[in-house]
């Protein structure tokens, strides 16, 4: 299953996530955009066999996927979010000019803070956009962990919600029969 991934709250709100400008090759820039519910806004949440466990990734569906092959030869259809200078450069970012990758210069030396499972710091991309990168490059694919987060509103005895958007205090609910009743 796929969904957008919409920013809730601030001066974008209800805008997605999107892969700007449809980029089908690895190294596409993530923004957020309008949302208009296409494959580039459509996400995925990798559970191991498609992508890795944690990842998110968009899919290329079948009829873009087979048009890229026959124009490109070669077609990732599953893009996961990843940063340039984790896992495997060659063949999965776009192509970058000499003073762009000085810019990239601190992911390449060895000497900068690893993990335990080997990967670097991803401090050293703080203000920098995430981008795809296949799948099969683990290395660079960021790892997720998902929290769901459920927000309710409840109405206070006159029907109003409160303001602060808090329900009465649990002494102040009167009790009934059905509460006390074992399950």
């Amino acid at each position: 299953p796929s969904c957008v991934i919409k920013i809730g709250d601030g001066p974008r709100r209800g805008r997605c996530l999107d892969v700007e400008s449809e980029h089908k090759e690895p190294g596409g820039l993530l923004n957020v955009f309008p949302c208009y519910m296409r494959w580039h806004q459509m996400f995925s949440f990798g559970n191991g066999t498609i992508a890795p466990r944690g990842a998110i990734h968009a899919t290329l569906p079948k009829h873009i996927a087979k048009q890229v092959q026959k124009d490109e030869g070669v077609v990732y259809p599953n893009l996961c979010f990843g940063v340039v200078g984790r896992g495997v450069m060659e063949d999965t970012w776009t192509e970058y000019t000499e003073e762009e990758m000085e810019e990239y210069d601190p992911w390449e030396h060895d000497d900068v803070e690893h993990y335990p499972n080997g990967r670097k710091s991803l401090q050293l991309w703080s203000g920098h956009q995430l981008q795809t990168t296949p799948c099969k490059n683990t290395g660079a694919v960021i790892e997720w962990y998902y929290i769901p987060l459920i927000v309710e509103e409840y109405e206070d005895e006159s029907g109003d919600t409160p303001e602060d958007g808090t329900a009465a205090d649990a002494a102040d609910i009167p009790d009934t029969e059905e509460d006390d009743e074992e399950l």
